[in-house]
């Protein structure tokens, strides 16, 4: 583990072997990790430490990942930690249903388990990042902040969140869907150092 690390991440999952595959990785992309078996681990982790992104299981004994959610964003006694972001990771088929009601309740990402270590460190840093960003907006002195960078800001989340969503898609089914010459989103990916299959 970095002596400055990125952020500290939460991981819940029951699943020993996969935790611990995970815990290495996040420990070497530069992230303090905790990790909890359930959801009362985990529950009992957001009132020890602050977390910069939950990495939430799906399917989880007793308290499913769904109801996590729910009662992280409902009961006051986890409302500093409701801004956080959280990433559900599932090795089960999820509904329709049930992802648009994760979507809705605000999760930044529903990725499988198979999704590859390199791709979902990239989704980590992006949320991670604009979190960070968007606690410590206030402390940015106002000299330092013009609206051409702020627009920048907006233009790369844009692109970042279609990225994201679209991890597997080409550039030119990506830029498509932003509405952008595909020689633009090329030359963007570039500036943001991002490599697209």
């Amino acid at each position: 583990m970095s002596p400055h690390p990125k952020g500290t991440l939460l991981l819940i999952e029951d699943d020993a072997q996969f935790q611990e595959n995970l815990a290495v990785v996040f420990r070497v992309a530069g992230y303090e990790t905790l990790v909890a078996h359930d959801a009362q681990e985990g529950f009992a982790a957001l009132q020890s430490y602050n977390v910069d992104l939950i990495m939430l299981d799906y399917r989880l004994p007793g308290i499913s990942g769904m109801q996590f959610f729910e009662a992280l964003l409902s009961e006051n006694e986890y409302h500093s930690a409701s801004l956080v972001p959280v990433i559900v990771i599932t090795g089960y088929p999820v509904t329709f249903e049930e992802k648009t009601r994760f979507i809705r309740l605000g999760a930044k990402a529903l990725i499988t388990k198979g999704t590859g270590f390199k791709d979902l460190v990239k989704i980590i840093d992006c949320e991670v990042g604009a979190y960070k960003a968007a606690l410590n907006f206030n402390t940015v002195p106002n000299r330092e902040f013009s609206l051409p960078d702020y627009l920048n800001y907006v233009e790369k989340q844009i692109i970042l969140r279609a990225v994201i969503k679209n991890p597997a898609c080409s550039q030119d089914a990506i830029a498509k869907e932003l509405g952008i010459p595909r020689s633009t989103l090329s030359r963007k990916l570039g500036e943001y150092k991002l490599h697209l299959r």
